[in-house]
């Protein structure tokens, strides 16, 4: 006698394969969301070394990311700066807020940056001003990170500007520095250290002219506004653990003020 309340036996397994795929779809997705791509400059140790595998940013991000698998995609800072708007990265690291439908962290990473001259080159300068006559070797789009003084001498189209050289590679920056006299260099202490010892060059050499802010700080892009919060979160609590003073150790960075003064 057949029962007409049951089923087909072939519908079981059939929503069992559904519920499979669709278990499996989720799990997919969920992997999917939690791989980021991150943007990050060409190496500049202390901060980004070994072809962006380490440094101070990439342990920053990484701790205050954790859980998430991070790929770091390297490009020149001014790639950097846009690269979320761009839709090349869904994250970017050490960029100034630059508008656009993105979310901006709180501040990562801080910075202090000199005027550097050879002593036996006996250079005068004690302003910013005094920086318009030599030729200087920066960063890219450092004229616009450095105060409007330095920004209205060497924009694009001022009269100065031909004095102004920026370098995508500051490694290339610093050997250029070391080649030539008569040239000033604009750079963060660490990273001007770092490579100068490597290049086996006397810093002992060099004058630093303390002519800029004490410090230029950089934030962090998103393209998602919940990891952007997730960020700031962790952030937050790595400068209240330690956990940030302790990679300032490890990178032997030394700062007078520091990014958590503030956040704290």
């Amino acid at each position: 006698m057949n029962n007409t309340n049951s089923k087909p036996r072939y519908l079981l397994p059939l929503k069992l394969a559904i519920y499979s795929s669709a278990l499996l779809a989720v799990v997919h997705l969920s992997a999917e969301q939690r791989k980021l791509i991150v943007a990050i400059s060409t190496d500049m140790p202390p901060y980004v070394m070994d072809n962006g595998s380490k440094g101070l940013e990439v342990d920053i991000v990484r701790q205050a990311l954790e859980g998430y698998e991070l790929e770091f995609v390297q490009m020149p800072l001014t790639y950097v700066q846009r690269a979320v708007q761009n839709q090349k990265a869904d994250i970017a690291i050490g960029v100034l807020v630059d508008g656009g439908e993105i979310y901006y962290s709180d501040h990562l990473v801080t910075f202090v940056n000199f005027a550097i001259s050879k002593k036996s080159d006996s250079l005068a300068i004690n302003t910013i001003d005094d920086l318009k006559t030599h030729p200087v070797l920066t960063w890219q789009n450092a004229y616009l990170e450095l105060g409007d003084e330095f920004k209205t001498l060497f924009s694009p189209g001022s009269e100065y500007r031909s004095n102004y050289h920026e370098f995508g590679n500051q490694a290339d920056q610093v050997a250029q520095f070391w080649k030539a006299s008569k040239q000033v260099i604009v750079i963060d202490r660490s990273i001007f250290e770092f490579f100068s010892k490597a290049m086996k060059q006397p810093t002992d050499n060099v004058e630093y002219h303390s002519l800029f802010p004490p410090v230029t700080e950089f934030k962090a892009s998103f393209k998602d506004k919940a990891i952007k919060d997730t960020f700031n979160t962790n952030l937050k609590e790595m400068c209240q653990n330690g956990a940030y003073v302790k990679l300032l150790e490890v990178y032997d960075v030394k700062l007078e003020t520091t990014v958590c003064d503030k956040i704290n």
